[in-house]
């Protein structure tokens, strides 16, 4: 019974994906690019807080700028 339940998986996953790529070949549908915008909060081990990825660069760069002033 499993066997089956996983070749049922498998033929759904490839006929899906198969289905996608015809749409998008015919240009039925528009292919999915990921953005370059970075998602989520990243953590800062001397602050020890949480930045958006905007934010940490930021951080980053004014800590460089110090670290070559001193």
């Amino acid at each position: 019974m499993e066997f089956m339940l996983a070749v049922v998986g498998v033929v759904l996953v490839l006929s899906m994906t198969t289905l996608y790529m015809y749409l998008v070949d015919d240009e039925k549908i528009e292919p999915h690019v990921p953005s370059n915008a970075q998602r989520g909060n990243f953590w800062d081990a001397e602050t020890k807080k949480f930045y958006k990825w905007d934010e940490l660069i930021k951080l980053h760069e004014t800590r460089k700028q110090n670290d070559t002033t001193q």
